[in-house]
């Protein structure tokens, strides 16, 4: 099946469209929400309910949110209702009470989850 992905993130719009652009990131995603244009900030329900609205066709069986971090992207997933992927290269310790779905320490390993 086709796999949408979509930019959640913190942040000012022109500080984080920089960063994209300089990446070359721009083309690769569907949408992107930036917590100014939103008007909250990650983890805040306001700002996942935001994102849900703003994605056609959006189901939270399907989705899954993926992040570094444990207190805004993994608790915002946990706040959300949605599966969570916590990027965790150095193999933190999870110590700030998040239910993660999957844990990854290396980002080749996203696409064997979304099969």
């Amino acid at each position: 099946g086709v796999v949408r992905q979509y930019v959640i993130t913190n942040g000012t719009k022109a500080a984080q469209q920089k960063k994209l652009k300089q990446g070359n990131l721009l083309s690769v995603f569907d949408g992107i929400f930036i917590s100014e244009d939103v008007g909250y900030d990650k983890p805040s329900v306001e700002y996942f309910s935001f994102v849900k609205k703003n994605i056609p066709g959006f189901s939270e069986e399907k989705a899954l949110v993926i992040g570094d971090s444990l207190t805004s992207d993994i608790r915002g997933g946990n706040n959300a209702g949605i599966d969570t992927c916590w990027y965790n290269p150095e193999g933190k310790e999870n110590d700030q009470g998040v239910s993660v779905t999957h844990m990854i320490r290396n980002l080749n390993e996203i696409p064997s989850l979304l099969q």
